[in-house]
């Protein structure tokens, strides 16, 4: 439960920053394909465990809007103190989830792969380019990101409120994918600060803040909802394609977070160095918690 609650933390931070991954945070700390069994097992007829699954993903979206709200500050005056660092601390959780990940799902697939054609094994080569591919070409094509804060915002009508829906589905549909960071989709279809200026002032309890984040909350549940069934339905029927999808996902994505135009000197790197480590540590300690 405990280990639970931290990844909904984490997931819920991560979702902040364009970037970093939410899926990417749920592999690091193990949750990824529980989280993809409950939320299919809560819409599978008959289901036995449907209670449990309920409160398992009910801990992950507790957590993840503690990482959201509480933690939003925190991180913030991070990025705004210790920007390099910070982002080596993630690059650190990421590649040190590697191994283990490499070690579960690989593992797995051998024993239920163990003669798998040289086709399909090129396959899944093909696989892991891809998802390599869109994690750079998302780097790519994303704008470049500027300290924006919007205060006055759009008068509540259906148009508004229906984009909100759209907003909130793109952005939940990317947070479960490994790699792909619901944030950095908003910012590439230009949204993105609107979503931040609505979360950073919603303790005011304006109703022009709290009923667009309420819609765009059902687009990020319907977002969830279809990207899991995809996820789901991929790992059942493509296990050993997907497997390696995902790896070209989090191994490009602890690429791309690496901040290359960053200045760096003796004192910098060494204290990157540790908050990689502390990164890594982090990962290590949650996955002893399992």
């Amino acid at each position: 439960m405990l280990k639970t609650l931290i990844g909904g933390i984490a997931v819920g931070l991560a979702n902040i920053i364009p970037g970093v991954s939410g899926g990417t945070m749920m592999v690091v700390l193990g949750l990824f394909n529980r989280v993809m069994s409950s939320i299919s097992g809560i819409f599978t007829k008959e289901n036995p465990n449907r209670l449990d699954d309920i409160k398992f993903l009910a801990t992950v979206l507790i957590g993840a809007m503690i990482g959201l709200v509480v933690f939003a500050n925190v991180l913030e005056w991070c990025f705004g103190n210790y920007p390099t660092q910070t982002m080596f601390g993630f690059v650190g959780m990421v590649v040190f989830s590697i191994p283990s990940l490499v070690r579960s799902e690989m593992k797995e697939d051998e024993r239920l792969n163990a003669k798998t054609p040289t086709s399909k094994k090129a396959l899944s080569v093909l696989g892991f380019v891809l998802g390599c591919v869109i994690i750079f070409g998302m780097m790519l094509i994303a704008p470049e990101e500027k300290e924006l804060v919007i205060t006055s915002f759009p008068a509540l009508d259906l148009v508004y409120l229906l984009k909100m829906v759209l907003i909130g589905f793109v952005a939940g549909f990317a947070m479960f994918i490994p790699g792909v960071s619901g944030s950095m989709c908003l910012l590439i279809i230009g949204e993105y600060y609107l979503f931040k200026s609505l979360l950073a002032n919603v303790t005011s309890f304006d109703l022009q803040i709290l009923i667009p984040l309420a819609f765009m909350g059902v687009g990020i549940l319907l977002g969830i909802v279809a990207s899991s069934k995809i996820t789901g339905y991929c790992l059942k029927h493509f296990h050993n394609i997907t497997i390696y999808f995902i790896l070209g996902l989090v191994i490009a994505s602890s690429i791309v977070l690496i901040p290359l135009d960053a200045t760096y000197d003796m004192m910098m790197i060494i204290s990157c160095f540790i908050t990689m480590l502390v990164g890594g540590i982090i990962v290590v300690m949650l996955e002893k918690l399992a």
